[in-house]
């Protein structure tokens, strides 16, 4: 498993100020939560035609998105598009993702690119020419965005690429609600720098992707929303591995004096991947872990006043079992004692669960397994030392994912089980819950007791079994997924496949009565026949194995319930299902 080590550099209370930085993911950076969206249809003469397909995009961010309200008449039939295009491509890119384990990608493309091509063909002549024509920039925002006014905006910015002013002074004289609404709250910090992760890969060679952050404030006397600040980095040249990229920010009274000195209250961001007019040509660019550095006054702590963490590390400890993360670090010195305090991803110092640890170690596991922390969510743990006269060392901090959570109610539907030509069963149906926002899950199935069998991942809480053999018992093993080595425990399920319809196949005759028993039950199998008899739970658990069994056996049963027992011999196999009231 993947974790992310914060950089974050805060200070401790100790006797002198100084000016320093802090370093905070910005929510959802990483890009591990996405939310779906449905595609969008138009019905000519009775036919549903797609106009784009079914899309996903992160959680918390808003993307560049173009009203579409038109009406047109093909072969005498109107038509009416009332919807809003997504105007970049969007999808997760999953392969040497730094941090974590997805990251966003965003391409260009002509609506032609994604409008069905027969709806395109029809309507390009009725729709807006912007639309069908140009090329537009993938614009990426924590906010809404207006196209029609940000697109002479972004002609600006990459025209003057060279000049963060030339790019601010426009945007100062106007309300950038205008054109892009809300933003990141900075909480009266004021932002330093953006960093991350790019790769990118351009249309053409002189074709860069970019990254711009704006800074905001509201003026409560125009009431308008007002750039105050910002930078550029429109140097995302074509690299195919992730390299780390920042940007500065820059007030605007820095650039020119002439401008009042004005603190951002939010901060909005931009990713810009370029592109031509040849449709062919289009350009991505993703990005990953982005990170909001802050300038802020703090007290920082004294030369050898308490010790220094050092090597921090989130660890797997059980390298041969279901894995279990503990914090590990070092000291520069023995101090009294360790603080840890931890949160959801993003939380203020001092706002978290604080916990003392004699030992340079803390068991991330334990909450995980108490219910604490909640399944495949990001969460900061802060560490410093405690020295014995309330001095303390400066934090350090790692950025750690939960594990999935567990599935539930794992079942079994057998209501449309047919048998196909080679007399094997379709039609087996495994089903499950899962209350939390994952997204794959693994499933594992096969014969109980052989190699044969399979597995797969699916992306919805079903799979349809392939063809089974009949009256077999089979198991099927299904864990969530939320990533690179981030799944939850097995779920277990075991049943035999049915007999109904289908000729008894059983290599070995075998009876059980009395079938309802109660307590008891006997086990009869053919003359001079030797099996070995497996009793299981219906959950698939080996309750009792009875070797060498022949003739009439007598089987004692532990529990009301239902039960399966499995006689092999060496002629075969047979299951029978055995109820004890």
């Amino acid at each position: 498993m993947k974790k992310l080590l914060s950089l974050v550099l805060l200070c401790c209370v100790m006797q002198c100020v100084a000016y320093s930085q802090i370093t905070m993911p910005v929510s959802n950076g990483s890009f591990e939560q996405w939310t779906s969206h449905s595609g969008y249809n138009v019905s000519i003469m009775g036919m549903n035609l797609p106009v784009y397909e079914a899309y996903s995009t992160p959680t918390e961010w808003d993307y560049l998105a173009y009203p579409v309200n038109e009406a047109f008449s093909i072969y005498g039939s109107t038509i009416n598009v009332n919807t809003t295009l997504p105007l970049i491509k969007i999808s997760q890119e999953t392969g040497t993702v730094p941090n974590g384990s997805k990251a966003v990608k965003l391409e260009t493309f002509m609506l032609s690119d994604i409008v069905s091509g027969l709806v395109y063909v029809m309507a390009a002549s009725e729709l807006d020419p912007m639309l069908t024509s140009t090329v537009f920039p993938s614009v990426l925002s924590t906010g809404v965005v207006n196209v029609d006014s940000l697109m002479p905006l972004v002609t600006t910015v990459l025209a003057n690429t060279d000049s963060l002013m030339s790019i601010l002074r426009p945007m100062a004289s106007m309300d950038v609600n205008n054109f892009i609404t809300g933003g990141i709250d900075l909480d009266g910090n004021t932002p330093s720098q953006l960093n991350g992760y790019y790769k990118y890969q351009s249309g053409e060679s002189t074709d860069n992707g970019g990254v711009i952050m704006l800074g905001t404030h509201y003026n409560t006397t125009t009431q308008r929303r007002e750039v105050v600040g910002g930078g550029i980095n429109i140097a995302l040249t074509d690299i195919s591995s992730f390299t780390p990229f920042t940007v500065e920010y820059q007030s605007l009274h820095e650039l020119d004096p002439s401008f009042a000195e004005q603190a951002p209250d939010s901060l909005i961001v931009l990713l810009v991947s370029s592109a031509n007019n040849e449709r062919a040509h289009g350009s991505y660019l993703c990005v990953d872990n982005l990170n909001l550095m802050f300038d802020t006054t703090a007290v920082i702590v004294e030369d050898d006043t308490c010790a220094s963490v050092l090597n921090l590390m989130a660890i797997n400890t059980a390298y041969d079992a279901f894995p279990q993360i503990e914090l590990q670090w070092t000291g520069s010195s023995q101090p009294d004692h360790w603080q840890i305090e931890y949160g959801p991803q993003g939380f203020t110092l001092g706002n978290g669960t604080t916990v003392s640890s004699n030992t340079t170690s803390f068991a991330i596991y334990e909450l995980e397994e108490q219910g604490i922390l909640q399944p495949n969510t990001w969460y900061d743990f802060y560490v410093r030392s405690v020295c014995d006269d309330d001095t303390y060392g400066e934090w350090d901090s790692v950025h750690y994912r939960t594990f999935c959570a567990k599935v539930s109610n794992l079942a079994m539907a057998d209501d449309n089980i047919q048998v196909n030509a080679d007399g094997l069963l379709e039609g087996y149906l495994i089903t499950w819950s899962d209350a939390t926002n994952t997204q794959s899950w693994l499933v594992e199935y096969g014969i109980v007791g052989s190699n044969e069998g399979g597995f797969e991942e699916v992306d919805e809480p079903r799979f349809n079994m392939p063809p089974l053999r009949p009256n077999t018992l089979y198991e099927v093993l299904v864990s969530s997924l939320c990533g690179e080595d981030n799944y939850g425990d097995v779920l277990r399920i075991v049943f035999t496949t049915t007999t109904v319809g289908i000729a008894d196949v059983d290599a070995v005759q075998m009876d059980v009565y009395p079938n309802p028993a109660n307590g008891r039950c006997v086990v009869t199998l053919p003359d001079n026949t030797e099996a070995e008899l497996n009793l299981y739970s219906a959950d698939g658990r080996l309750i009792k194995t009875i070797a060498n069994a022949c003739g009439a056996t007598e089987l004692q049963l532990p529990s009301q319930g239902v039960f399966l027992l499995q006689a092999t011999t060496q002629a075969g196999t047979a299951t029978r299902k055995i109820i004890n009231r």
